[in-house]
């Protein structure tokens, strides 16, 4: 039988170094995804910028699988037979497994009747030849006031300034901006977005969009070429397609041994999953990370017949947000600072990231 990994997120990169140290005897291990390519997200905006090349934000999954002795296979998995524990995937192939494990990040989806005039960058490998042209476009409009929309939209205002494009930029939010974080730091980032000369339309919402022009709720006409939606994560299809346990919004339903509720051999991590023990834990990198730490361990002691090891997510945890300019806004419970040195250290931290995995 074999191990499938499904995705080349965080936590199946883990497990790839993690099975060079500590292999499974008599065990086929597939890893399948749509591209050879992971694309690191947390530089996704020095990316934008142009701070970084496109080989400095991409992990070589294939290469990575090759040294770990896991199987690379580019395709798209497209449904689950729980009944006869086997991967369907786009090719039509057929793939038993005696344990399957999910990590393929989250999709960014705006409403159906807008899809002609949004640009699409996830999945993740979209995200830099999209970007490349969606930086220079006439009229850049940004829809979402969380750390990725904030961050993109300054990423591109910087891109702009720098290479003499009009500074344009446009950020639409139906709340204010950063509304998870603490009210210091939206405070802080609204006045960031004014000083960087980056347009924000806060507590308002697209209600109408044609080929030239966004309208909102409120009553602003505003021009368009094309617009980014980043507002928030949606589920991948497959899990309520092969009748896979989901919570309410179709993200694979997992217990705090990262398998899924009812179905042990089923393993999950990342953003296409929620803790049902925590349902509410924001989907971002930093929880995948830890995740990471626990996954391939719980994988073979699960098949070794001994107890799996159980996920906590941290209470507090360092947040950097790149402003641009080679400034970031760094929070860590209530502390908030806006300056060069976070910028330097959010570098050093997603350089050091990107090394273990060359």
């Amino acid at each position: 039988m074999s191990i499938v990994l499904v995705g080349g997120g965080h936590a199946h990169l883990k497990c790839l170094l993690d099975k060079r140290k500590k292999p499974l005897p008599d065990q086929n291990i597939y890893l399948i995804s749509p591209d050879r390519y992971q694309y690191y997200s947390g530089m996704f905006s020095g990316y934008t910028e142009g701070l970084y090349s496109i080989d400095e934000i991409r992990i070589d999954i294939k290469a990575m699988s090759e040294k770990a002795g896991v199987t690379f296979i580019e395709d798209k998995v497209t449904e689950v037979s729980v009944s006869d524990k086997t991967i369907l995937t786009k090719t039509g192939a057929s793939i038993p497994f005696s344990v399957v494990s999910f990590d393929t990040g989250s999709f960014v989806e705006g409403p159906s009747s807008f899809k002609d005039y949004l640009v699409q960058i996830k999945p993740n490998y979209l995200f830099a030849n999209k970007m490349k042209e969606y930086r220079e476009v006439e009229f850049p409009v940004v829809v979402g006031g969380g750390s990725s929309g904030v961050e993109i939209a300054l990423a591109i205002t910087a891109w702009r300034k720098k290479n003499r494009y009009p500074s344009n930029v446009a950020l639409i939010t139906s709340s204010k901006l950063l509304p998870s974080s603490s009210g210091k730091a939206s405070k802080l980032i609204r006045k960031i977005t004014l000083q960087k000369e980056l347009t924000v339309i806060e507590n308002d919402s697209v209600a109408n969009m044609d080929g030239s022009h966004v309208i909102t709720k409120n009553g602003r006409s505003l021009p368009h070429s094309r617009v980014l939606w980043l507002t928030g994560p949606s589920s991948p299809d497959i899990f309520k397609r092969s009748s896979l346990p989901c919570d309410g919004n179709g993200f694979l339903l997992i217990e705090k041994t990262l398998q899924a509720k009812g179905l042990p051999f089923i393993f999950g991590a990342g953003d296409c999953i929620t803790l049902e023990a925590f349902p509410d834990l924001p989907k971002n990198g930093v929880y995948a990370v830890r995740q990471a730490e626990l996954l391939w361990n719980n994988i073979t002691s699960y098949l070794n017949g001994e107890e799996c090891s159980t996920f906590t997510p941290q209470r507090h945890f360092l947040s950097l947000l790149s402003t641009g300019n080679k400034e970031a806004l760094l929070q860590y419970g209530h502390f908030t600072a806006h300056n060069k040195l976070s910028w330097k250290l959010k570098n050093k931290i997603d350089t050091d990231y990107m090394k273990k995995y060359i």
